[in-house]
């Protein structure tokens, strides 16, 4: 199978967790992660929207649109409009 990727991919097994709104979050794993994108393991992904705020565990923080989904993973870009950051210490 060809790499459609415009940047490859890179393993990274870091805990994060998605933001779903101000008050209800969502563990997960942060499998692997390219420029453009990301993707995520969980227990189930019914729960997660179509655009969510992915939280790593150092506090950086970027919006995200699904792209594909199985039950326990999701593939999502980053939304190129809105700017990574970090949390407040």
């Amino acid at each position: 199978m060809q790499e459609r990727r415009a940047s490859p991919r890179h393993r990274i097994d870091e805990d994060g967790h998605i933001a779903v709104d101000e008050h209800t979050t969502i563990a997960c794993m942060i499998y692997d992660r390219s420029d453009d994108g990301v993707r995520l393991t969980m227990t189930d992904t019914s729960g997660v929207p179509e655009t969510f705020v992915l939280v790593g565990n150092l506090g950086e923080y970027r919006v995200c649109v699904a792209a594909w989904r199985t039950q326990e993973e999701i593939g999502a870009r980053f939304d190129g409009r809105a700017r990574a950051g970090r949390e407040p210490a």
